[in-house]
């Protein structure tokens, strides 16, 4: 897995408990609360560590063949997925 999408409330203990396993293996991840969060033009994102400080990574999508993995929290809307995804 190249990166993991985790998606969910940054008030979710849950969903931040899904950020802290993904650090705890240094996978590459980011933590969205919404699909606000990702500049496309810019190839950038906002997103939280579980440590709850906000980042910003520009160039976080490599070019060509990538796999991304998603998770979310238990109360996540699907909306909140589909839009991020």
């Amino acid at each position: 897995m190249d990166l993991i999408l985790v998606v969910g409330g940054y008030n979710s203990s849950n969903t931040c408990h899904l950020q802290e396993i993904a650090e705890e293996y240094n996978i590459p991840s980011f933590w969205l609360d919404t699909a606000d969060r990702i500049d496309a033009g810019k190839n950038a994102t906002d997103w939280m560590n579980s440590h709850l400080e906000m980042q910003r990574s520009e160039g976080w999508l490599p070019e060509g063949k990538l796999r991304i993995g998603v998770t979310s929290g238990a109360s996540t809307p699907d909306k909140v997925v589909e839009d991020i995804l």
